[in-house]
């Protein structure tokens, strides 16, 4: 009877260990979250989606003369019109997945993603064609300081690759982003990496995003040092608009984003738009922001001419997670 009693606390003892295995496993891709298993989550496409650094900011960033600004811009040009039906199509797909998430449907948004990884492959393979193609007219120094741009703007891709994990565990379980409730979870507020290039701020943060929504601290043309890009408007304005161009797209914007600017100009005359106005050709397109300018006595650094700042919605193609 003893040896009876012995041999069933074992039998139920190796009935239970699985069901004990199950509530000690770990997070992350394809590992266990408290007691239940989270299914692994797709690994989407980074900064092939925006594209290659735009010609208007690689002036600036890489130090290209006009020769080599005329040629970059050409074949920049072309490859965005070459590869603008894939990269709208991969717009479409992570508006799409984004909604099948928040909805908490995880099945669906997985099309959508299979969809995304595919567009991305190709995006991807353009790029890197694209791109070995600069070393034919570029130094070897701009080839390593537009590296040095791409690998920030692939950390910063990564960072929100890793965020976005948490979106995916949660439909997974059927998270959606309500509260129980039935209202939704209030956005919060996520400060934005220094942009790759771009002095660090004196105070505060140079970005900040809630939701979609991106508010860039105003740029002044200075370099990635803090020394000023010149003496004359015209300099520091290009300067300061590649800086809020690079800010953008650290936070996962890009120019056609804004949708409001402020200019401050310290002893602004009206015959300085035409100036900003070429500057900012990024901004100005046929669906330009609000923008107001302002004439000022000082923008907060001696020697600063222009100061530019903005708010940003982020399109479904440049941002790859709707929060952190």
């Amino acid at each position: 009877m003893i040896r009876s009693i012995r041999y069933m606390f074992l039998a139920a003892t190796l009935v239970f260990l699985p069901c004990v295995a199950l509530g000690q496993g770990g997070y992350g891709r394809g590992g266990v979250t408290q007691g239940r298993y989270a299914p692994s989550t797709p690994k989407l496409p980074g900064i092939e989606l925006a594209g290659p650094l735009d010609s208007a900011t690689a002036r600036v960033l890489l130090g290209l003369n006009d020769q080599e600004a005329a040629h970059y811009a050409q074949i920049y040009d072309s490859f965005m019109v070459a590869t603008r039906p894939q990269r709208d199509s991969a717009g479409v797909a992570t508006q799409k997945m984004t909604e099948r998430l928040d909805a908490g449907d995880r099945a669906a948004a997985l099309f959508y993603a299979e969809r995304l990884q595919d567009l991305g492959k190709y995006l991807k393979d353009r790029q890197d064609r694209f791109e070995n193609d600069l070393r034919r007219f570029l130094t070897s120094d701009e080839v390593k300081s537009y590296r040095k741009w791409k690998e920030g703007e692939e950390r910063v891709a990564e960072q929100k690759r890793r965020e976005d994990e948490l979106r995916w565990q949660e439909a997974a379980f059927g998270g959606g982003g309500f509260r129980a409730s039935g209202a939704p979870a209030p956005e919060p507020k996520a400060s934005v990496p220094n942009a790759p290039g771009v002095a660090a701020p004196d105070i505060g943060a140079v970005a900040v995003h809630v939701g979609r929504t991106v508010y860039v601290a105003s740029q002044v043309g200075v370099d990635s040092a803090g020394t000023l890009a010149g003496t004359d408007l015209k300099t520091q304005a290009d300067r300061a608009f590649a800086n809020l161009t690079a800010v953008l797209r650290s936070a996962g914007a890009l120019p056609r984003d804004v949708v409001s600017l402020t200019i401050y100009v310290v002893n602004y005359h009206p015959a300085d738009l035409a100036m900003i106005r070429q500057a900012g050709a990024a901004y100005f397109g046929s669906n330009p922001p609000v923008a107001t300018v302002l004439g000022v006595q000082s923008v907060g650094r001696d020697g600063a001419l222009i100061s530019i700042g903005a708010t940003a919605v982020s399109s479904a193609a440049s941002f790859l997670r709707d929060r952190p």
